[in-house]
């Protein structure tokens, strides 16, 4: 299936575009802010969805907005660690939850909406990467110049066997991670998918706490409560 030029510039390439934003935003308000301030101000990230959910006409109840603040307030709770506030790692943080947002809800729009026998997870996902593979690229060339295709030139068969194989390790673990995110959106939509993400915080505690013996709060034990309770509240409410 191939996208109308419409469909391909306003659609599809913005949601490449978003998806970049998106994790460079991120990525450099760790540079600002610590890890666990960036991790309670992106927990405010279903609710972003939210808003852009509803600014692009889409369907969603109200009353969902509840669990998703439970959602939000709960991951926020759960966060261990040195808070180090600033303005501008608060923007940024800001900026990446709200181009995420928009990435998921244009992806929920094109799977469920009019184009949607056009679009499922596995074409969306070939479209999208078209775009991102060019910004990507010259992305790399922009920051970096010719220095990192010297080194590959300059390296014996065996580094740089290794050094595609990790490379083609790491695609892989990509394609399956986008898709799986892809048919999560699609089948419970925008917001769905991110509280589902949320829920991610609960899952990393418990493994830590099973592999390496760390101890958990009873702060973070009421946070990780309230959001397995909010993403039982919104999935009670939506059906």
């Amino acid at each position: 299936n191939v996208p109308t030029l419409s469909e391909f510039f306003f659609m599809v390439t913005p949601i490449s575009v978003a998806s970049s934003v998106s994790i460079g935003a991120c990525n450099m308000a760790l540079g600002f802010s610590s890890v666990a301030f960036t991790e309670i101000v992106g927990a405010t990230g279903c609710l972003f969805t939210v808003a852009t959910v509803l600014l692009m006409g889409l369907p969603f109840d109200m009353m969902l907005t509840i669990p998703c603040a439970a959602v939000a307030m709960g991951c926020a709770l759960s966060t261990a660690g040195e808070v180090s506030f600033s303005v501008f790692g608060l923007v940024l943080v800001f900026v990446s939850n709200f181009f995420r947002s928009a990435k998921a809800t244009l992806q929920q729009k094109l799977m469920t909406g009019e184009s949607k026998e056009k679009f499922d997870p596995c074409t969306l996902l070939m479209w999208v990467s078209v775009p991102s593979m060019v910004m990507m690229l010259v992305g790399s060339i922009v920051s970096e110049g010719m220095g990192p295709y010297k080194s590959m030139a300059a390296m014996d068969s065996a580094t740089l066997f290794g050094l595609w194989a990790a490379i083609g390790v790491s695609c892989v673990n990509a394609v399956i991670l986008n898709l799986a995110q892809l048919f999560v959106t699609k089948d419970l939509g925008a917001v769905g998918g991110q509280l589902v993400s949320q829920a991610k915080s609960v899952l990393t505690v418990l493994g830590s706490m099973a592999l390496f013996g760390e101890s958990v709060t009873r702060l973070e034990l009421v946070g990780f409560a309230e959001v397995l309770m909010g993403v039982y509240a919104y999935s009670a409410l939506e059906t």
